[in-house]
């Protein structure tokens, strides 16, 4: 297939004012493409009407909630293509599910738990102290909590019948981020939410893109071809014992990778394509 194509955006509001997917819009639309914006907040869909799919080469999905990958799932039973796959989009959606995936898988992570609050603390040893401990359906940071003794984990007002423990390393105070467009990562330095640097220390380093090693390529795809992928960043931190997976999420902002509009538009461009052959 040649000339202009017609791509899908399925997108949650929140979303709607970060630079993803608004870059891939904007780049898609300046290339020619109809580009349809889909709020599935907005949608009030008959279940045997497929019409709100015709003429989509490619719907791209970014969000979480169950509207979302209800309409996702339905564009996959339908037959049209997808990025990223309903089924991809929620093996990371549960925590619990994805640390189950990266530990059969042998990846390198910290030492993680399951199960109630009470039960972990009866559970995990101190020296595994202090600990993150997660919801097991969070996101961007939503209801981390760090304890440190099995005294404070027993007393910890918990929203969620179970929880995810995680052990605390101390880090240089930046994060490492992979971000993956099919094949390709790159390496991101953020400053971590938790080993906070002040900004004129002098041995902290800065954010932005880092060297993209091929040991760090590869762990990044080796997670994008786990959870099966297309648009993933991958949470690390760096430590004395090498980099540790922290988890897995689909379609990131792409924050300070090159061109990464552009680039985003190409794989999109080049999918469809595929696709329809």
């Amino acid at each position: 297939m040649s000339g202009p194509l017609n791509f899908g955006v399925l997108v949650e509001r929140r979303y709607l004012s970060q630079s993803q997917p608004a870059g891939l819009l904007e780049a898609l639309g300046a290339r020619g493409h109809s580009v349809r914006t889909l709020d599935p907040e907005s949608l009030a869909l008959r279940m045997d009407d497929d019409t709100w799919l015709d003429g989509i080469d490619l719907l791209v999905a970014r969000g979480r909630s169950w509207g979302l990958l209800a309409l996702l799932e339905w564009a996959d039973s339908r037959g049209v293509p997808t990025i990223n796959r309903r089924s991809a989009i929620s093996a990371v959606h549960n925590k619990a599910d994805m640390s189950i995936a990266l530990a059969k898988d042998r990846l390198p992570t910290p030492d993680t738990w399951f199960g109630t609050p009470v039960r972990l603390s009866d559970t995990i040893p101190d020296s595994a102290y202090p600990l993150i401990i997660k919801l097991i359906f969070g996101d961007n940071c939503r209801g981390l909590e760090v304890v440190g003794s099995a005294d404070a984990l027993r007393a910890l007002d918990w929203s969620d019948s179970v929880a995810l423990a995680q052990r605390y390393h101390t880090t240089d105070g930046y994060d490492l981020k992979l971000y993956g467009i099919g094949d390709d990562v790159w390496a991101v330095r953020k400053p971590s939410p938790f080993n906070k640097r002040s900004e004129d220390d002098p041995d902290a380093r800065r954010s932005g893109l880092a060297e993209t090693t091929p040991e760090l390529v590869e762990l990044g795809r080796r997670c994008g071809r786990l959870f099966g992928l297309d648009l993933f960043g991958v949470d690390c931190i760096e430590t004395d014992h090498g980099v540790f997976v922290i988890e897995v999420n689909d379609y990131p902002n792409f924050t300070s990778v090159p061109d990464a509009d552009a680039r985003l538009a190409d794989f999109c461009e080049r999918r469809a394509r595929e696709s329809s052959r």
